[in-house]
């Protein structure tokens, strides 16, 4: 664990999940007062303990940077190693979340997939609120034109040449009109309109998160225009000098994010930087490595076998005469159109309980199956890939230890998907020869 102080005065402690770390009393009070910020145990992302004048601070499944009070924050880190954490957030489907009122700094990298473009969506959409709120910027524009029906100051030099083409009719008048029509709104229109086309309505959250864009850009009057080749240009250059009126100060931080989705670029969600303030990602990776891992079986299954997820379309009833406790494994892989089942529990834990063990058994009696597997991160310095853990009653109990700290993640995922389809044909085997 360390400590970094911020350029703002606050603490930033770096932290793995579920380690937890001891602070003064007088760290978290003001005036005798807790200081503590409400979200952090609401939601689960902290657990405190009070022990005589120390407080107790244990992350949760929450991986992220949780503001703890408004000088001290925590930036936990998932408690294994992870190659490629964006790869695995894609691969999940899940969103990334926020915490309102609480920034980050980022290191702005390539784009690496769907749900690092959904976060920087979000961001874009919560920073064009004040704009939405507080008004357009505009600016006055000089319009020259030929006219019958003049407005502004009339041009003696345009008029006389029209009249030398006898156009007596008109005249050449100049005014200052107030537009919106600028770089700086026609690059936030154009965001938007790039992360439109590039969503997909995979998740209910993905779903409101466009009907949230979508009304975002509905607000944009007609008037702002298309992005220019040199609008982008532009917008930097006004970025960089902070050129814009006091009371536009608003827009800088919906400039930087637009101008990062117009370049097509992301953020890293695992190195640090300081190159785009965004509000600061949370998501939960005991349920991360779950989906992850039914996400790898589901993509790579055959056609006759289906991957279920037991919480939902794969439940069932766990008792014979009673239906008001479901049996809910975290993954159901079923060969059609038999009814031969494997279940699988999947833990983000390096070792599975006794509890862990007992729970793996009956799902597996409840699903009439002769095998389960417990599904695990890969301790350090310990093989990864299936071994047998025992048997009772003819039923067999294996152990799969996931790395997901390998250098190739796609070798790692065909390996376990190839382990646990065998474990099903095997399956499949036994049942025609018996």
């Amino acid at each position: 664990m360390t400590a970094r102080p911020e350029p703002d005065g606050k603490i930033v402690y770096s932290v793995l999940s579920r380690q937890a770390f001891e602070l003064d009393l007088a760290d978290v009070t003001l005036d005798g007062r807790l200081e503590i910020l409400p979200h952090v145990e609401e939601r689960g992302l902290l657990f405190l303990q009070f022990r005589k004048s120390k407080l107790i601070v244990t992350p949760g499944a929450y991986i992220g940077l949780v503001p703890l009070t408004r000088k001290i924050a925590f930036d936990v880190r998932p408690k294994f190693p992870v190659s490629n954490l964006a790869r695995v957030i894609d691969t999940s489907k899940r969103q990334l979340n926020s915490i309102p009122g609480a920034d980050r700094s980022y290191l702005a990298n390539d784009l690496s997939g769907g749900s690092v473009l959904n976060f920087l969506a979000a961001n874009l959409v919560d920073a064009l609120r004040p704009i939405a709120a507080r008004g357009l910027h505009k600016e006055y524009s000089c319009r020259s034109e030929t006219t019958s029906h003049p407005r502004g100051r009339i041009e003696i030099a345009g008029t006389m040449r029209g009249w030398s083409r006898g156009q007596f009719h008109k005249v050449q008048a100049q005014r200052f009109d107030q537009t919106s029509d600028l770089p700086v709104n026609r690059i936030l229109k154009a965001a938007l309109e790039s992360v439109l086309k590039l969503m997909w309505p995979h998740s209910t959250e993905s779903r409101r998160l466009i009907v949230r864009a979508n009304a975002s850009f509905l607000e944009f009057p007609q008037l702002v225009g298309s992005c220019k080749p040199l609008d982008l240009a532009e917008s930097q250059a006004i970025l960089a000098a902070r050129s814009l009126p006091a009371d536009r100060i608003y827009y800088y931080r919906a400039i930087e994010i637009a101008l990062l989705i117009l370049s097509s670029r992301g953020i890293s969600l695992q190195e640090e930087g300081v190159d785009v303030l965004l509000d600061s990602f949370i998501i939960n990776f005991d349920d991360l490595f779950e989906e992850y891992l039914r996400r790898v079986l589901q993509a790579r299954a055959p056609n006759l076998l289906s991957v279920k997820d037991g919480n939902f379309e794969g439940k069932r009833q766990l008792f014979e005469d009673r239906k008001d406790q479901p049996a809910q494994p975290d993954v159901v892989l079923t060969w059609q159109p038999t009814s031969v089942n494997v279940v699988g529990e999947i833990k983000y834990k390096d070792r599975p309980s006794r509890d862990d063990i007992n729970q793996a058994i009956t799902y597996a009696l409840c699903y009439n199956t002769k095998c389960a597997v417990l599904i695990h991160q890969c301790r350090s310095g310990e093989s990864r890939g299936l071994r047998h853990h025992g048997t009772i009653r003819g039923i067999r109990l294996e152990n799969y230890a996931f790395d997901l700290g390998a250098a190739n993640l796609d070798a790692e995922e065909e390996a376990f998907a190839t382990a646990m389809f065998d474990l099903v044909r095997m399956q499949l085997s036994e049942n025609v020869a018996a």
